[in-house]
């Protein structure tokens, strides 16, 4: 009888063994969806984090393209007596004009080209066309960031 004990007992055993690695293994299963999960999760912060912060620079780079705008329309209009005999203050503009510039492409923030381009609606806006005009000129400039565009360039389109 002893032996019909002990063969019961060691099956006993056996099923607690075999209940035990269940449960190990869902903990393990439930640990492996969660830490995936966690990973997601930071993954997705990084990509609403790096959203946060384009979305503060586009809105810091119109503030800046609005300055620049400024600076270049006092450049177009100022005389060419201006420019003879303030040298220095009209190159001293253009120069602060080119450090805008380049702080914006430090931020991957790009002035769309015009000159020598074909015209394309989806970064070019028309906002005057001559009969039997096929070149662009640029009535005011427009910004991209990386592939976003933040502002159409407008463009009077010219013979």
């Amino acid at each position: 009888m002893t032996h019909k004990t002990n063969d019961h007992k060691c099956e006993d055993v056996v099923a607690e063994l075999e209940k035990a690695n269940k449960l190990a293994e869902d903990y393990l299963n439930n640990w492996k969806r969660e830490r995936a999960d966690f990973i997601n999760y930071k993954k997705e912060e990084a990509r609403r984090i790096e959203d946060i912060v384009e979305f503060a620079n586009e809105g810091l780079a119109l503030e800046i393209v609005d300055v620049i705008d400024g600076l270049e329309i006092a450049l177009k209009k100022a005389s060419q007596e201006l420019k003879d005999k303030h040298g220095d203050w009209y190159e001293g503009i253009q120069k602060a004009i080119e450090n805008f510039q380049s702080t914006l492409e430090k931020y991957g923030i790009k002035r769309i080209k015009v000159e020598g381009e074909a015209f394309n609606p989806a970064i070019h806006e028309a906002v005057e066309t001559e009969p039997g005009g096929e070149k662009m000129e640029e009535v005011r400039a427009g910004y991209m960031i990386q592939d976003k565009i933040i502002r159409p360039a407008r463009i009077r389109i010219v013979k």
